[in-house]
């Protein structure tokens, strides 16, 4: 039997976080009627069982954020998912939800926080029953959950079909791996990703009051990111383009000891893997 020690945490009436062994954040949002499931992680263990036993007994939609193994890598023990149709092709991803991705990425994140953690991966990490049916997530799409709403915001730029969620009801953002204090942004979108959280953070205060990431590194289990994170982001992107951006040489976290990075520098955040002429050549780097 895989575990089913997976830690979560109610921060918000009805809106659950479930931590995979500091691999990735799950979300739970649970309405009058029906619940959301947001991203399956990397597939440790019998997240199925902690959302429909320990959180809710509703029936619920699963919803991907975007295609890295990290998100994804649940998503074969889920009979249908939502993803946008940008990211909806798996067959040639870096890092692929296959049995080794997965048990590879485990064990970088294992190596990284040097923790013992609930779970063996030999035991805990095992091959999908199904290829999941997918559905197409639209921007501006509402999941009607039952006195409270949630609504998809495409958000190109750590992956080309990066989508957040706002939830109605707490008034969150749950942006997955849009916005984070260490953020990940291919070289060709770079201008994509300025122009979708300059979208988002133009809803703060109207729409939401707080974020939340789907790595909990940079924040408390259970808390939001700081105030800070989404603004810097904006300038950060904007710094790049208009090739005024600070960089520096940092480790590299999810890549051999020792291994540096360059990253952007703004504020509380730092931006890796640019494709812009004013970054080091030969220096880029970033994570999952």
């Amino acid at each position: 039997m895989r575990t089913r020690a997976l830690p979560y945490y109610e921060f918000s009436e009805g809106l659950f976080e479930i931590d995979e062994f500091d691999c990735a954040s799950v979300f739970v949002i649970v309405g009058e009627e029906r619940a959301l499931v947001l991203d399956t992680g990397t597939g440790i263990g019998d997240l199925r069982w902690v959302i429909e036993h320990k959180i809710t007994d509703k029936p619920y939609d699963v919803v991907l954020t975007h295609n890295h193994a990290d998100h994804i890598g649940g998503a074969g023990f889920f009979d249908e998912v939502w993803i946008h149709g940008a990211d909806a092709d798996w067959s040639n991803l870096p890092v692929p939800p296959t049995l080794a991705g997965r048990k590879f990425y485990a064990k970088l994140i294992a190596d990284r926080e040097n923790k013992n953690y609930a779970y063996d991966r030999e035991r805990d990490i095992v091959e999908w029953p199904k290829e999941p049916v997918k559905h197409i997530l639209q921007d501006m799409q509402v999941f009607d959950l039952g006195g409270r709403k949630v609504t998809i915001y495409h958000c190109p730029g750590h992956t080309a079909g990066e989508c957040a969620v706002i939830d109605d009801k707490s008034r969150i953002l749950l942006a997955g791996d849009a916005c984070n204090r260490n953020l990940l942004i291919p070289d060709d979108m770079v201008e994509e990703a300025g122009k979708g959280l300059e979208r988002l953070l133009a809803l703060k205060g109207t729409e939401y009051d707080l974020v939340y990431n789907s790595h909990h590194d940079f924040r408390g289990f259970g808390s939001p990111l700081g105030d800070t994170v989404l603004p810097d982001a904006v300038a950060c992107l904007k710094a790049i383009q208009n090739h005024t951006a600070a960089y520096k040489k940092v480790p590299d976290t999810l890549a051999a000891e020792g291994s540096m990075k360059t990253v952007a520098e703004y504020g509380s955040v730092q931006i890796s893997n640019l494709g812009n002429a004013d970054c080091p050549k030969n220096e880029k780097g970033g994570n999952i």
